[in-house]
């Protein structure tokens, strides 16, 4: 989007306490108060770089803004939680699908050689386990999300029935699967808090071991017919093959992109 009336470049960072500079950055509690007054709402999408790849900082400045602002905070994505898309995936599925219970959902990871947030495959196991599903996180060892994540999934399929499982394999999780949502996200113990320092290198060439976990029409083949899923934008060659993309029939990925519109919108409505 385009800022009107403030311009980027000109603004001090909105900041949490610990890493204030003067004349560079101005604390969350007076930003968000002020934005406050100045719109309805305020957006925020902050991982990764923005984040300072530590685990949970970006989530930890959402909160800070929610404590003070005025208005609703919505979040777009940060390093933890992608609500949004969650909720327009869970729409996507329920419009193709509408009883989910019993269905077999595998969340996997995917190979990309880009730095990923953690924040999609946590938000969908959550989502999820949550309609009744049979829900199964592949990953190879070394991706694993956060506990606190893991045992509300957990908490999430002994309250709405269903299951949940975490596995290291994923074409074999992926037969008799009714949805499959292949999607990259990096190792946790090359960035904060799991390491001392950000090693980027480490954490891409780690990720470069597992270049055989891309989606792709052998894989599909093996699944009880099922839809494929991404937040895209996917990782062609990486994540997912063209021919899977372009071609296959039970794909719901641009359904997903749509359903983001009205996702944001209807929780637009129902807070603004």
């Amino acid at each position: 989007a385009h800022a009107h009336f403030l311009s980027p470049q000109d603004v001090y960072t909105p900041t949490l306490p610990e890493d204030m500079v003067p004349y560079k950055t101005e604390s969350i509690s007076d930003v968000a108060r002020v934005l406050s007054r100045y719109g309805n709402a305020i957006a925020i999408r902050i991982y990764g770089d923005a984040a300072k790849w530590v685990i949970g900082r970006g989530h930890r400045v959402i909160e800070e803004f929610a404590r003070w602002a005025d208005v609703p905070v919505f979040n777009m994505e940060d390093d933890l939680y992608h609500p949004f898309q969650a909720l327009a995936d869970i729409m996507a599925a329920r419009e193709v699908e509408p009883k989910l219970q019993g269905k077999k959902f595998v969340v996997s990871y995917a190979y990309s050689g880009g730095l990923k947030p953690l924040a999609v495959p946590q938000s969908e196991v959550l989502i999820t386990t949550q309609f009744g599903m049979d829900v199964v996180l592949a990953h190879p060892k070394g991706f694993e999300l956060e506990d606190s994540v893991i045992n509300a999934a957990k908490e999430n399929a002994d309250r709405y029935g269903g299951s949940f499982k975490v596995v290291n394999d994923m074409k074999k999780e992926f037969e008799g699967a009714d949805f499959v949502y292949p999607k990259a996200w990096s190792p946790k113990q090359f960035v904060p808090p799991y390491s001392k320092t950000v090693d980027k290198e480490g954490a891409s060439a780690y990720q470069g071991k597992f270049k055989d976990w891309i989606t792709n029409r052998e894989l599909l083949d093996v699944t009880n017919k099922a839809y494929y899923m991404h937040c895209g934008p996917a990782d062609r060659g990486q994540e997912v093959t063209n021919e899977v993309l372009d071609a296959y029939d039970r794909s719901l990925y641009f359904d997903e992109a749509e359903n983001r519109l009205h996702a944001q919108k209807a929780i637009m409505a129902m807070l603004m």
